[in-house]
């Protein structure tokens, strides 16, 4: 109830009693006295309830301290307790939390007993909650009259803020003994990325591979000659994740996996990067940046406003990929395929859809 509406009626009881007084003097009855004393009384106490002190209370939330995961349930505890009891009618406890929080329709409303001065605990739960950064910013405490005349209503601001981590959606990524060289150099790469340069050859060794043979030094020297490789600097493994242009369970599939992905590559222990293709392209350097990931994987949202291609051509002419490239996106569009074909005269690309989590 707003002030306006709280001062309009208190105006009415006053003509009330005002009207009711005139009356009894003219009238002179004892029905005319008794009237004006019973509305007398009223207009005293209602004028008590509202300048009494009766939302005052004290009230804590207590939520789950576990990890916060998109589509599981939160247990909450909201404590109030009443600091001045006053003759009520009805007391209520209203949570307002953000309706983006929950899969769910939320309407958090519980009744406390009126003329208690005692501690009162509501216990109630968020049901499939939604990946993101929340914050539920207090309860709010209705008290009215017995007649239902006033409303007093009050916030209590007991923020807590949530955090909420994306679902792990199982992805297999490429074994340690994947190909990660787009298929240009004989030696088998793993996700650690360890690269060999050819810088000479030599005769052939029985043992030898056969893949290792370098026929055109071969028929140049009219004998099986074996190429000889140098150990090249370690190179990291690569992500590149599609955020797509819809808002829906695809992209929310997809971010699952990207979470799956990269927890799988620190358990590895591995430095890897990730590039975000969506209106521009962010990079990320893990585990350096790994405070901005976790943070992006909590509120990413599509921004792609072109195709994937213009969006990788546009902010990343001079980005190179090579060795394994796992790229995750929700739809495998044909400019997808467009991108791919051209990575992979370098690299060797593993792509994840969530109608596919496995490399293709």
């Amino acid at each position: 109830m707003k002030r306006w509406q709280i001062g309009w009626r208190y105006a009415v009881l006053l003509l009330m009693v005002t009207a009711l007084w005139i009356y009894a003097r003219v009238d002179g009855g004892n029905v005319a006295s008794l009237l004006f004393y019973v509305m007398a009384g009223l207009t005293v106490y209602w004028t008590i309830f509202l300048i009494w002190p009766v939302t005052k209370a004290v009230a804590t939330r207590e939520v789950s301290n576990k990890m916060l995961i998109a589509g599981t349930d939160i247990p909450v505890v909201l404590q109030v307790r009443r600091k001045y009891p006053f003759l009520v009618g009805t007391v209520e406890v209203t949570e307002e939390v953000p309706e983006a929080l929950s899969a769910e329709r939320l309407d958090i409303r519980r009744s406390l007993r009126a003329h208690y001065r005692k501690t009162e605990q509501i216990e109630y739960v968020i049901p499939s909650i939604r990946r993101g950064l929340y914050q539920i910013p207090g309860c709010v405490i209705e008290i009215t009259d017995p007649f239902g005349v006033f409303m007093r209503k009050k916030l209590y601001p007991v923020e807590t803020y949530l955090a909420i981590e994306p679902a792990r959606l199982a992805t297999q990524l490429p074994h340690e003994d994947d190909r990660g060289d787009g298929g240009i150099s004989p030696v088998s790469l793993d996700l650690r990325q360890s690269s060999f340069t050819v810088v000479g050859v030599r005769e052939y060794v029985s043992g030898d591979r056969m893949n290792q043979i370098d026929w055109k030094a071969t028929a140049k020297r009219q004998g099986l000659m074996t190429k000889t490789f140098e150990r090249e600097q370690e190179r990291e493994t690569t992500i590149v994740f599609d955020e797509g242009t819809v808002s829906d369970a695809q992209f929310e599939r997809s971010i699952s996996m990207l979470a799956d992905a990269t927890d799988q590559l620190n358990k590895r222990r591995l430095n890897y990067r990730i590039h975000l293709v969506g209106h521009a392209v962010q990079s990320l350097s893990l585990p350096l940046e790994g405070a901005k990931l976790t943070h992006y994987l909590m509120t990413a949202q599509p921004s792609r406003t072109r195709s994937f291609i213009e969006s990788w051509e546009y902010s990343s002419k001079a980005l190179r990929l090579s060795g394994n490239v796992l790229f995750i996106t929700p739809d495998l569009e044909s400019n997808n395929e467009m991108w791919m074909s051209k990575i992979r005269q370098e690299a060797t690309v593993h792509v994840y859809t969530p109608e596919r989590r496995g490399s293709r």
